[in-house]
């Protein structure tokens, strides 16, 4: 394949870079929801007048409890609910709802019920909610928001031919045996009774396709994984653990199939990114069973504490609503595409030839990232000469060593492999961290002086944590053929965009002691399909003042740069030389919103 290169004076041959731009820009960490109803509403205005609105309340017309149902069918444990008013416990408006677990060694199960009239075969609820700073409750505790279709109570198995009851209850909590990386209030899941169900008090289905409790011819598997072909539509993502003391908003969304068929789905979006989703579903087989109430609630059978949660801004839909379309409060949904994935291949040598990957994190809060150090997988896609045992070392901004790994299941092997994202093969390398913002550095090498081809991949394994990936910066050695300098990234989230600026420098390396540097680096911008976008070879020929205006022009006029407004999706940036000369070089990624 030829691909042509801008200001070249002639064509490069590359050697097939298609398998690895491939590679590099697969699968984001999350599903970008479609635009919602919310979004013909700023601040949610006027929603209730939308016609596939059933239901909306922003609790802003009360000024006691006992006025909930004037608007809603039931309201239960009254004295444990408030209209909150402080600034911080709503999320717009001035005023949202308030559940409270008061410390008790008896069940409290404090709800909101709305029926569905008419019943309906596809429902969507959203509300905003956010858990106390303290929330921590180490039993059954039930929260968030359900839809369900004639539920009968607690303890009964639906019958199994799907003429019964449904109920899916998106919530979050600590079940049993805390899972890798779990904190209160425990990872996002769905609380379910259908007819396929394992015990009488329900199951719980979460994103990476886990269920609880254990069966006994499948273990924790849920169907999808069993039995893969029923479900062809399943993809496993990773769990999600939303921080205490903040906003989020959370969707739910249940369809029932059509009788006879496999066509039922539940999932959910937590701030407008699907989080779960669950296709290929058989919850009915009745056309008559149709979704009749929607609740949102907090409930507990014991409390040692007095533990809190709000809701705001609630709606009930048959299409997909979406977050609000006015500024948040909180630091919730970010108004531009973030870099969620940041990967560079390169040619690792030994000495100062070794695979280095700086990258950011910015923002207030700490971040939880997965860095992968590849090798023999790279041989799958038509890459020759790989490195046959890669190991990571990562850094933190003063050159302080903070971990390193050889094979990835030596150390953290559950909670790397509860992310989806281990690495293929065992002698790959992988740590998994939180890190606060700051400055990093990932090291490749290879055990006992190895060297070949590598991959060092970040992952955002906590997208909606107020903290992002700001960019990345990978040092290796250029050669021509396969042996050059590639980085991919991955956007996602927010409005769908983002401007970004991508280096590639040789000669501004020279004064930092980098003898060998590449003479005359040309980078060019790919999308997923390796389809060429732009090139650059001397940042001054185009764009000088557009990146100028930036802050992040090269220093060198030989330097190549490119700054690019660009949607979600996944694109790699490869580095050569405009002569096919070798040298040092450094590649970098920058988002600039």
């Amino acid at each position: 394949m030829i691909l042509l290169c801008a200001n070249r004076a002639r064509p490069t041959r590359f050697v097939s870079f298609s398998a690895a731009i491939a590679f590099l820009t697969a699968g984001a960490t999350a599903t970008l929801a479609d635009i919602g109803i919310a979004a013909r509403y700023p601040g949610d205005k006027n929603i209730a007048s939308d016609p596939a609105v059933i239901f909306a309340d922003d609790f802003e017309s009360y000024t006691s409890p006992s006025q909930l149902t004037t608007k809603w069918d039931g309201a239960y444990q009254l004295p444990n609910i408030r209209i909150a008013t402080e600034a911080g416990n709503f999320f717009a408006g001035s005023k949202s709802l308030e559940f409270s677990l008061p410390i008790s060694t008896a069940e409290v199960s404090n709800s909101l019920k709305k029926r569905l009239s008419p019943e309906q075969d596809t429902v969507f609820l959203r509300a905003y909610t956010k858990f106390d700073a303290g929330y921590s409750v180490n039993t059954s505790n039930h929260n968030g928001l359900r839809l369900s279709a004639k539920y009968p109570g607690p303890g009964i198995i639906p019958p199994a031919d799907g003429t019964g009851f449904f109920l899916f209850l998106l919530q979050n909590n600590i079940l049993g045996t805390t899972l890798a990386g779990e904190t209160p209030p425990g990872y996002s899941h769905l609380y379910v009774y259908w007819p396929n169900q394992r015990s009488a008090f329900g199951d719980h289905w979460y994103p990476d396709g886990m269920v609880k409790p254990v069966a006994s011819d499948i273990g924790n598997q849920g169907d999808w994984l069993a039995f893969p072909n029923q479900y062809p539509g399943f993809t496993s993502m990773p769990n999600f653990l939303p921080q205490r003391n903040r906003w989020y908003c959370y969707e739910l969304m249940v369809r029932a199939n059509t009788p006879g068929q496999r066509d039922g789905e539940v999932k959910y979006w937590i701030d407008g990114t699907l989080v779960s989703d669950f296709p290929n579903l058989n919850i009915r087989s009745v056309s008559t069973l149709k979704m009749d109430e929607a609740h949102i609630g907090l409930q507990a059978m014991h409390s040692e504490r007095v533990n809190k949660k709000w809701y705001d801004n609630v709606v009930i839909a048959t299409k997909y609503i979406g977050p609000m379309a006015s500024a948040s409060p909180t630091p919730s949904p970010t108004p531009t595409a973030q870099l969620q994935n940041i990967s560079s291949r390169l040619l690792i040598q030994t000495g100062n030839n070794v695979g280095i990957a700086g990258f950011v994190v910015g923002g207030t809060d700490r971040k939880k990232l997965l860095i992968r150090g590849l090798g023999p997988t790279l041989a799958q896609f038509n890459v020759t000469g790989v490195m046959q045992n890669p190991t990571l070392e990562l850094h933190d901004g003063s050159g302080s060593l903070i971990t390193t790994n050889d094979n990835w299941k030596d150390t953290q092997q559950a909670e790397i492999t509860a992310t989806q994202l281990a690495p293929p093969a065992d002698v790959e390398a992988a740590i998994l961290v939180t890190l606060p913002p700051g400055a990093y550095t990932a090291i490749q090498t290879g055990a006992g002086g190895g060297t070949g081809v590598g991959l060092i991949e970040v992952y955002d394994v906590d997208p909606l944590a107020a903290s992002r990936l700001i960019n990345i910066s990978t040092r290796g050695l250029v050669q021509a053929g396969n042996n050059v300098l590639i980085a991919g990234c991955s956007l996602a989230g927010g409005s769908g965009s983002n401007e970004v600026v991508i280096r590639a420098l040789g000669p501004s390396l020279v004064p930092l002691g980098v003898n060998n540097a590449l003479p005359d680096p040309v980078v060019t911008l790919y999308d997923s399909n390796a389809n060429a976008i732009t090139a650059n070879d001397n940042w001054k020929d185009s764009q000088q003042s557009a990146l100028e205006n930036t802050g992040l022009q090269p220093p060198n006029d030989l330097d190549a740069a490119i700054l690019a407004t660009l949607p979600a999706g996944n694109y790699t940036a490869i580095v050569t030389d405009k002569n096919e000369s070798s040298g040092v070089g450094l590649v970098e990624v920058y988002a600039t919103h």
